[in-house]
């Protein structure tokens, strides 16, 4: 028998429930494990300033000002110096070393600089040298590096939190060295140079090894933004323009499970790539950093949507800094405005979304069965959003929530409050009891009415927590496989609530391939598929005359609960990024997988719709487009909102090259990359149908800059 406790209080402190879920799961597992520690993260790219109570937040002590972030990270990788080094660097006014004293590489006053943050990105490709063989590559940040790593790169720095870097003349030596005959136009000994960068590492079963394989996801992003054939003259044209700047995100176990702590190497990354970019136009000389667009194909199904999740509110403040936004040691992200590229994500057919329209009633008026599938050795979470308008800024949970375990009978609802728990119980022995899962309360008010406005939103998360049902413990018990049905219920006396449930992004935490197996939300009203066997999408999309070509599209998103709508990727549902879809090239038919906006702003910086849609298949038979693969030389197909997002980074690259678009003006690239969709007519082969702004914004692109062999 199952049984849930009481809700009671629980101090978070400057801890979050996914950490402490991490916290609880990671302690209690048996068996060899990678050992994580404690780091300090700052708040927002522009708010380094948060980490100067690094040292007491690492200690557990509160502070008058809001503190950085406290996350784990595997101790490989992590400088567990760094909160003491930060209290005590020379210079007060930077993070990274300034230009006068390090020895960044230069610019010149035309370069654009193509800025990526991914995993199992290939240095040493000839498409991204120059004709003479150095890199175009300024620098790159391995943040999953070990910081024991024996040999001079990738550098374990002092000012770095985790892993090391290393920048062009490093690249270059590493290049010349692992060439024939130390000659940089001759045959490159690819998994050599891969050992000495660092990019590759076999000293321990948690580090990166990505490149080792076929196809790597960073690379192939590499390709479509910067790719360029330097034996080519457009190649050499394109490439002597532009440069690119990297960060290598760590192996997945260090983002945690459902991705813990991906928002937090995020931010590390986005303020390293503009300080290094401030920091190498002041040792070129410039008056200002050089243009450069940002392409981050990283993403989480669940989530706010908006500036409370951090590195979405990192992007914004990013995005709107001014002359006069930060000072000190952030003074250094206003130079030049931000430009960033996220896709819009590939969870469309999921089943990992629902919205429910709670009126007030006296029984429980929705139920929806979260279906967790048998043999996953990674726990399972859903995220149980509602909101209402209130005159209040008091008061506790309108919505009452109960997790019924399979094969039982409801208890019935209960409503917690800010920062409550909900425990699940096994009861083993007369007084044994091993723990099986948990509920976290939290209110987290949008950005914009945060501080209890009159009539403003008040906003509530329930977090449900599941062990996996594949995990050795002396603590914790499995938790079964199967139906677990969620129950709500409204316990306002008079208004109306909007509830939303996503389950969150699952992701693997032990070295080597842990089993993951995405839970699902089953809604018997929801369709899988049309009556013609296709794959079902939000809209329709089929051949039409030309007399029916004016119709609106069908919406074929009808089930009761479980919606495709509002799918987007939580980091790239805001106004701040442009954000990508994908379409098939040979038909036009938007691309079932690619997730679809909710057709309304859910706030001020929030989105309804992605950007644009550009290509993520080539045609039926041919799933995927191409690019560069792991190995030199090679073309692999990979399929995903990634690459489309990727493409559009070229896009904004190849207008800043071309004058299309000014970097430095007021028109931001959301609606340069709309402004082109809109004058792009329909291809020939395309149906004469419409596609609806919810699933490919303001139009699909056709791009020919792109690998075909």
């Amino acid at each position: 028998m199952l049984t849930w406790g009481d809700w009671m209080d629980h101090p978070l402190g400057y801890e979050a429930p996914y950490v402490d879920w991490f916290d609880i799961l990671h302690d209690g597992r048996r068996g060899d494990k990678p050992e994580f520690v404690r780091q300090i993260v700052p708040r927002a790219a522009d708010d380094f300033k948060s980490l100067d109570t690094g040292v007491d937040a690492l200690a557990g002590a509160e502070t008058a000002e809001p503190g950085p972030f406290v996350i784990r990270s595997p101790k490989f990788m992590t400088n567990t110096g760094f909160a003491n080094w930060w209290n005590n660097r020379p210079d007060k006014q930077t993070w990274l070393p300034p230009a006068d004293t390090f020895d960044y590489p230069t610019v010149e006053k035309d370069a654009v600089i193509i800025g990526i943050i991914d995993v199992g990105l290939a240095l040493g490709h000839r498409r991204f040298r120059l004709e003479d063989g150095q890199t175009r590559v300024l620098g790159t940040w391995l943040q999953g590096a070990p910081v024991d790593r024996q040999g001079d790169v990738p550098e374990a720095a002092p000012h770095l939190p985790f892993g090391g870097h290393l920048f062009e003349a490093q690249i270059n030596e590493a290049l010349t060295q692992s060439s024939v005959g130390q000659d940089l136009k001759a045959p490159l000994d690819q998994d050599g140079f891969n050992r000495m960068a660092g990019l590759t590492n076999y000293s321990r079963p948690e580090t990166e090894r990505l490149l080792a394989g076929r196809a790597s996801h960073g690379t192939h992003v590499m390709g479509l933004a910067g790719g360029a054939d330097p034996d080519t003259a457009q190649g050499r044209a394109f490439g002597e323009k532009t440069r690119f700047l990297l960060v290598s995100l760590p192996p997945a176990l260090a983002f945690g499970e459902g991705g813990t702590f991906l928002d937090f190497y995020l931010i590390y990354a986005l303020r390293w790539l503009v300080e290094v970019n401030a920091r190498i136009a002041e040792k070129s000389g410039l008056d200002r950093p050089r243009p450069m667009v940002v392409n981050a194909s990283f993403g989480k199904h669940a989530g706010s949507k908006d500036g409370a999740q951090p590195f979405v509110n990192a992007m914004l403040h990013q995005g709107q800094s001014g002359p006069s936004a930060a000072q000190g040691v952030d003074e250094v992200t206003t130079r030049v405005p931000f430009h960033a590229v996220l896709p819009a994500g590939n969870s469309n057919l999921d089943r990992a979304t629902a919205k429910f329209l709670l009126t007030p009633s006296e029984s429980p008026q929705a139920e929806i069965d979260w279906v967790v599938q048998p043999d996953d050795e990674t726990s399972n979470f859903l995220e149980v959003w509602c909101e209402e308008t209130s005159d209040s800024a008091a008061g506790d949970c309108p919505l009452a929530i109960e997790l019924v375990p399979p094969g039982q009978a409801p208890a019935g609802e209960d409503a917690g409050a800010d920062g409550q728990i909900q425990e699940l119980f096994r009861t083993i022995a007369t007084e044994s009891m091993q723990q099986l899962a948990r509920i976290y309360c939290q209110r987290i008010d949008p950005p914009s009415t945060e501080g209890g406005d009159v009539d403003a939103v008040r906003r509530f998360r329930y977090l449900l927590c599941l062990g996996p049902d594949r995990y050795r413990s002396d603590i914790w018990d499995n938790p079964p496989s199967g139906r677990w049905t969620v129950r709500l219920k409204n316990m306002s006396p008079d208004k109306p609530l909007s509830v939303s449930a996503m389950v969150q992004t699952d992701l693997p935490v032990m070295p080597g391939s842990s089993v993951t197996r995405a839970a699902y939300l089953d809604d018997p009203t929801y369709e899988k598929f049309t009556e013609d066997g296709r794959v079902r999408d939000t809209h329709d999309y089929r051949f039409r005359r030309l007399f029916q070509s004016a119709s609106e599209a069908a919406d074929l998103d009808t089930g009761e609960f479980v919606k495709r709508h509002g799918t987007l990727n939580t980091y790239a549902a805001n106004s701040t990024v442009a954000t990508i879809a994908g379409y098939r090239t040979n038909d036009g038919r938007p691309a079932a997988y690619s997730s679809t906006g909710r057709g309304i702003k859910a706030g001020p910086d929030a989105r309804g719709a992605p950007t644009i849609a550009l290509p993520t298949d080539d045609g039926y038979a041919h799933p995927g487009v191409l690019s560069d693969g792991a190995s030199d030389g090679s073309v692999v197909a990979m399929q995903g909102t990634s690459f489309a997002s990727a493409m559009a980074t070229r896009m904004v690259v190849n207008a800043w090259l071309t004058r299309q678009h000014d970097p430095y003006g007021n028109i931001p690239i959301n609606q340069f990359l709309a402004v082109t969709a809109q004058r792009q007519p329909a291809q020939e082969g395309w149906f004469k149908s419409p596609v609806e702004v919810t699933k490919v914004g303001a139009g699909r692109v056709v791009f020919d800059d792109r690998r075909s062999r």
